[in-house]
């Protein structure tokens, strides 16, 4: 079964938008190509927004699914801590044997106006967080789209 997280920052409108379009995206997919498949879109859980969400209820809430996840999506170019922990934990797993397929995206708009060769620009990516992904033979995408190509061929889905 394909049991994907899709992390990125989600509080802004168009945050909001990206993350809906890509959750869109992978279930047209998994459902076109008749596979098994769970997709977490946080921004989609079932929280209750009319009475006040504690941190520690969305904590539990996601890191249950990142528990479970096989595949992620990861949206880094932002910042957004929240996303920098999931990825540790996903790395943390991956480091202790699971097999999990990892989808980073540094989408930025700066790393192609300015000509800027690689992820290892000095753009103020934290080295520590490139090196979780390169230390882990992690390819690493410039957009949500070459990252979903990269999925696509991954799991043999048209």
């Amino acid at each position: 079964m394909i049991y994907i997280y899709n992390a990125g920052p989600m509080f802004t409108e168009a945050d909001i938008n990206q993350r809906m379009r890509e959750g869109k995206m992978m279930r047209e997919v998994l459902q076109r190509n008749q596979k098994e498949f769970t997709v977490i879109n946080p921004i989609e859980l079932p929280f209750d927004n009319t009475k006040v969400l504690t941190s520690k209820e969305i904590f539990m809430a996601d890191h249950e699914h990142v528990e479970k996840a096989n595949v992620f999506f990861f949206e880094l170019a932002s910042g957004d801590s929240g996303t920098y922990v999931e990825l540790g934990n996903a790395i943390e797993r991956l480091m202790h044997g699971s097999p999990l397929h990892i989808y980073p995206v540094f989408n930025d708009l700066r790393l192609q106006r300015n000509q800027v060769g690689g992820i290892e620009c000095p753009l103020g990516f934290n080295s520590y967080l490139v090196g979780s992904l390169t230390a882990n033979n992690i390819e690493i995408h410039t957009s949500f789209d070459e990252a979903f190509a990269h999925f696509m061929k991954d799991f043999h889905l048209e």
